[in-house]
């Protein structure tokens, strides 16, 4: 009886010790499951922040591309609202200029128009202040007989009011005239057939003959 006993007690020995290992391993497998599941929380907190960011950069870049679309699209329309005003202060000037003409015998008499009541610079002829009456008389008689020998225009040759042409004058850039100096640079202008177009004249130095470079509508337009 008393050896059965001992094995009995043996058995339940080697039982116990078989359960709570068993026990003890599932609580590891728990806690490595728990801790693969814990990582794979976190990497998809991870790439959650990620995507976040890479949206929040797209939907900004979006927006800035939509400022810069709106900027673009207000200053080419205040580009060509300027444009139609310039256009309309010149109407209105060369309008006036028209009603200041007479004639005395065979001179013709201009009476120009304020160019203080006129917006944008239009009708500033200041330019001209830097020739003298002969270097001007010689520059409007070869403007003229360009227009009328070579255009085959009834037009007179008149003086520049534009202001997009007489800036050719500080600008750097002097496209069609460039390599000449302000003080080697005419302009005038002249109508074609309600059109008004511009002559860009050049002389070598003072004292040489004015010879027509360019007519069109724009000195850097070529």
């Amino acid at each position: 009886m008393r050896k059965n006993h001992i094995k009995f007690m043996a058995a339940g020995m080697l039982v116990l010790a078989f359960m709570t290992g068993c026990g003890s391993g599932d609580n590891k497998a728990d806690e490595g499951s728990n801790s693969i599941i814990s990582m794979n929380m976190e990497d998809v907190g991870l790439n959650t922040g990620v995507q976040g960011s890479q949206v929040d950069a797209e939907d900004e870049q979006e927006s800035q591309t939509d400022v810069e679309d709106e900027q673009m699209e207000e200053n080419s329309q205040s580009q060509f609202q300027t444009v139609e005003a310039i256009e309309d202060e010149l109407a209105a000037f060369r309008a006036e200029r028209e009603k200041g003409i007479s004639s005395i015998g065979n001179y013709m008499l201009v009476q120009s128009p304020n160019e203080e009541n006129y917006n944008y610079g239009v009708g500033d002829i200041s330019y001209m202040s830097g020739f003298d009456s002969r270097e001007l008389n010689e520059a409007f008689k070869a403007a003229s007989a360009y227009i009328k020998g070579t255009l085959n225009l009834e037009s007179d040759a008149w003086s520049c009011i534009d202001p997009r042409m007489t800036a050719i004058y500080e600008d750097e850039d002097k496209g069609v005239a460039n390599g000449y100096d302000a003080d080697n640079i005419f302009l005038c202008e002249y109508n074609d057939n309600g059109n008004w177009q511009y002559l860009i004249l050049v002389r070598e130095g003072k004292g040489s003959d004015w010879e027509v470079l360019y007519h069109g509508s724009n000195y850097k337009t070529e």
